[in-house]
Formats: C-alpha cells, sequence, structure tokens
C-alpha cells in the first residue's frame, strides 16, 4: 500500500489541489465568506482518503484479474 501511495503522489496532490481550489470557488460563490479552514482540510483529507483506498482496491482487483487471466 505504501508503494501505491508513493509512486501516484503527484496525482494525490492534484487531487489535493483541486478540491481547496473548488471548495473555495464554491464557498466564496453560493456560501458565506466567512473563511473555515477547517472545513477545507476536512474535505481535502475525505477526498484524498476516499480516492487513496478507491484506487488501491482497484489495483488489486486489476492485478488479481491479470493474474488469473495469464
Amino acid at each position: 500500500m505504501r508503494r501505491h501511495l508513493l509512486a501516484h503522489r503527484w496525482v494525490w496532490l492534484a487531487i489535493a489541489i483541486a478540491v481547496v481550489v473548488a471548495n473555495e470557488l464554491i464557498d466564496r460563490n453560493f456560501f458565506d465568506h466567512r473563511e473555515h479552514i477547517d472545513g477545507d482540510v476536512v474535505l481535502t483529507l475525505l477526498l484524498l482518503v476516499v480516492s487513496f483506498f478507491g484506487s488501491f482496491i482497484v489495483a488489486a482487483l486489476l492485478r488479481r484479474r491479470r493474474r488469473t487471466a495469464a
């Protein structure tokens, strides 16, 4: 699992930046203009964890499928 995290570290960084930017745009345009940095951090961490484990599960399933097909 650590190899998967390190191999795709630039993807995780890009996801984190995209989530923070999108959250800021939505907050500033549609909601109150008060700053809530905690919500940004929690949302970013939640999305990173979900995307990491989701991609790890997909990669594991694809590896298993290749082994059984070969």
